[in-house]
């Protein structure tokens, strides 16, 4: 996996403290907040602000961390299929350099 989309599903599902299962994700903490708040909404507001200023605190370290990464924006911005594209051509590249690598070893061999 590559190591910036990586720091940022770490700071979006940070692990939790035990370790087995990753903490409270984004929309279940929400629907629990509004839930909360449907229930009783004089005393839950507070609850609905903490949530959700949680989530914003890191989508907030995500954006700058996106913005301190041109790798992790262009990965970030290509679609499935440009994706399938630029992979077949990365492929190609490879066999390239594959050839390239046993005709070398063969002209070795020669000499």
């Amino acid at each position: 996996m590559n190591p910036h989309l990586a720091e940022v599903q770490r700071l979006l599902v940070p692990e939790s403290p035990n370790l087995s299962s990753p903490s409270v994700e984004f929309i279940p903490q929400l629907y629990y907040a509004i839930h909360q708040l449907k229930k009783d909404p004089n005393s839950s507001t507070a609850s609905l602000e903490t949530a959700t200023s949680s989530i914003r605190h890191r989508l907030k370290q995500c954006k700058a961390h996106l913005a301190q990464n041109n790798e992790c924006r262009e990965l970030l911005s290509s679609t499935p299929a440009e994706w399938d594209v630029k992979l077949a051509q990365r492929q190609k590249d490879l066999d390239a350099k594959r050839e390239l690598c046993r005709q070398l070893a063969l002209q070795v061999e020669r000499l």
